[in-house]
Order: structure tokens, then sequence, then C-alpha cells
């Protein structure tokens, strides 16, 4: 928010217009900084610290010159407290990013601005209509709460505004006024997450990612004892399947394929005999995705038979996206195939934070373009932040969509 360092997981900048309104400067007035290094948090430090000399002074000259008035010390110093501002800031400004709210929908007014307060930074958060006023309080709440402070007040003035005050160690440091602005309408789009590698799953951990409820769209790895059933089960809970078709990586050694993969130098002729195989095996699916295969969608001839044979099974193809030099979406348009690409790997690493942090950019994604597809996995930590994220992710008004939804065709 406004000029001020943000948190290490905060992404969006501001545009020099959102700056200004951050800042709480009205048109035709100019903020003139004596130094380059004088950020607006730095400016409201002096202005706070400005405001307690002046009250020392007066107090000073009301008993007489003679006496010296120490402020009361033990609780955090002003570098402190201005850290722990920087913190809660890009905390909050986090919070109100996920709900799909706009960054140019908070307005910072640093202590002593003429929309603000004398000592506090007010802070107006413009709520959507779409959004409940009280959702955004507890989001905020819980930041602060979560940053190590506290709400030391909260009124609600009318069905359309709230106020809270906010401490860090008992030393009041914002107002968050909530302010209703019902013409308002947050920005969502839609999401795609599809989950790999079904059929060399455990039963269990497939059934617990069947249980999900949002719509999402499984991968199955044709040639595993368990593929035929897995991708039943889950066709049979109204669950897309596609066929998860090996092919060849860049470092092919370091990868087992087993028989039925796709090369980079397999003949034209036996692309069709592959494909023929796995469908019959993954009966149910509906299309077919690369597992793996930077090395083989990249060659033409490859993908122009895989995309023949794809169209004569009426077939759409989803491009794993593993190497940007694939020629798989222009052959799939050659060819008339529907098609679409990855976007994100949902968990590049096993690791709860990575994955968190994949499933934020893809927010940012669905909401610069309209649509995001992300690929995932059948793993524990996976699983858990799906739980996690999905209803978050709706509150923010996203959708989500079986990959289907997403199809690309020739001149789209």
């Amino acid at each position: 928010m406004g000029s001020r360092r943000r948190s290490p997981t905060g992404r969006h900048r501001l545009s020099r217009e959102e700056r200004v309104r951050v800042g709480g400067r009205r048109p035709g007035l100019r903020l003139v900084l004596p130094s380059p290094r004088l950020t607006p948090a730095k400016l409201r430090l002096i202005g706070g610290m400005g405001g307690v000399v002046i009250v020392v002074a007066v107090l000073a000259r009301l008993l007489g010159s003679g006496s010296v008035i120490v402020p009361v010390g033990g609780g955090p110093d002003q570098e402190e407290i201005l850290r722990w501002q920087e913190a809660v800031e890009g905390a909050t400004m986090q919070r109100i990013l996920e709900l799909g709210m706009r960054e140019s929908w908070v307005h910072l007014h640093p202590p002593g601005s003429p929309e603000g307060d004398s000592l506090l930074t007010v802070i107006e958060f413009r709520v959507p209509g779409d959004l409940h006023i009280e959702v955004l309080n507890l989001v905020l709440t819980k930041a602060v709460e979560e940053s190590g402070g506290d709400i030391v007040r909260g009124v609600e003035l009318n069905d359309a505004r709230v106020e809270l005050d906010v401490a860090y160690k008992g030393s009041r440091t914002h107002r968050f006024i909530l302010q209703r602005y019902s013409g308002y309408r947050r920005e969502a789009g839609l999401i795609s997450i599809i989950i790999d590698d079904f059929g060399a799953t455990a039963q269990e951990i497939l059934v617990q990612f069947a249980d999900l409820d949002f719509q999402w769209t499984a991968t199955v790895i044709p040639g595993h004892p368990y593929s035929p059933n897995q991708a039943r089960y889950l066709a049979s809970r109204g669950i897309p399947v596609l066929v998860h078709m090996p092919m060849e990586p860049e470092a092919v050694d370091e990868w087992e394929l087993g028989e039925g993969a796709i090369y980079a130098d397999t003949p034209e002729e036996e692309v069709d005999s592959l494909v023929e195989k796995a469908v019959n095996e993954i009966a149910v699916a509906q299309g077919l995705s690369n597992h793996m295969g930077s090395r083989a969608t990249t060659e033409q001839s490859v993908m122009r038979a895989l995309m023949a044979s794809l169209k004569a099974r009426n077939l759409y193809f989803i491009d794993s996206y593993t190497t940007a030099a694939s020629v798989a979406a222009s052959e799939a348009d050659r060819a008339g195939v529907l098609w679409a690409r990855r976007n994100v790997f949902l968990d590049p690493e096993d690791d709860t934070g990575v994955i968190e942090e994949q499933f934020r950019r893809s927010l940012d994604l669905a909401r610069q373009n309209g649509s995001v597809i992300m690929i995932g996995h059948p793993r524990v930590r996976t699983l858990e932040a799906l739980r996690r994220w999905i209803p978050r992710a709706r509150e923010a008004g996203f959708e989500f969509v079986t990959v289907d939804r997403l199809l690309r065709r020739s001149g789209r």
C-alpha cells in the first residue's frame, strides 16, 4: 500500500495514479519529499513523533520552563512499530486480494493528512456489493492477529460502515474503515484443476481426492494394474478422466516410461496404435494429455500423428507444457483438435509453502486473464492445500470448472 515496501508474498504493484490515491493526496496538491529515501511510512513516523513532541512542548510550557517531561517507556520503539506496520499492511493487502478485491479499492491516509487522523494511519477499504462486510471484518481481524497485533476497538456505525482500531503491543497504529460501495464488483475468473498420475496411486488417496467438493479433472496413466478400475471409479464420481500418455522427456535415462510410451522417434504409423491401446484401456477417457514429454512434444511429425489419432476418436488434448518448445498446440489447430495448455504447476515441490504460493499465483493469473489451468498431483500436502484454499477462492468469486470448459480451437 502506498510506496511502502511490500511483504515478500505481495506481487501487485500500484500505478502512479493508484499511488496518489493510496497516499491520500487530493487532486491539485503535490507532495514534495525532501529526500528520495523519505518514504510515506517514514513521513508517517515523523508525523507521529512530531505529535508527541508538540504535546510534550505544550505541557512543558504549562508546567514551567524548568520542567522536563519524558514519555513513558516500556512499549515497542518506533522502529519496531514501523516494521510491524509494514508487515501488517502487507498481510492485509494479501488477504483482500485473495477475496477478489482490487488494490485500487484500498486508500491509505498517513497521520495528519486531510482525510486521516492526527496520529493514526487510516486505511479505507472500499467493500464491493458482492462481499459481506462482516466477512472482510473477520479476514482483516485474522490478518492483524496473525501478525501479532490486536483489534482494540470495533464500531459498526451503520450497515455500510465499520471502523476498527488496530494496536501493536498496546500502541495504536491504524484505523481501518470498511465502507460499502454497492456499485463495486469483485474480479474473479475460471479455475480448472487437473490432478495427474492416477492409476499409480493408492486407493485411499484416490478416494480422498474424489471426495473434494468442486469440479476438477483427473488423468490416469495407462499400463498400471489398477488404471482401468481407478479410471472407472473417478468417472462414476462425475470426474472427467483423461489418458495421461507417457511421452519421452529430455532426460529419458532418468525415467522409466514403461511399455506404450511415445518417443520422439516413434514412427508415425505406430503413434495411432499406441493411442488406440491406451484409449481402450482407459475407456472412459474424454481426452489425452502428455505425461512428461518435453522431447516428444517438440517433434512435429509425432505431434501431427498424435493429433490425427485424437481427431479420429473425437478426443481433445491437454498440453502439460513441460517445454516452451512444444508444437502440440499448433498441430492441434492444424488437425482441428480442441486443446488447452497448463498455466501453473500447483505442486512442483511437495512443500506446503510452495503449493500455497503456486495457488496464489494461479488466482492472480485468473484475475488477469479470466481463467487459469493448474496441474497438481495426488499427494497429501496437495490435498490439504486444496481443502484450505478452495473455500477461500470461492468466497472471492472464482468458479471451478472442468478443463473441457477452457478448450481452444483453431483461430481462438
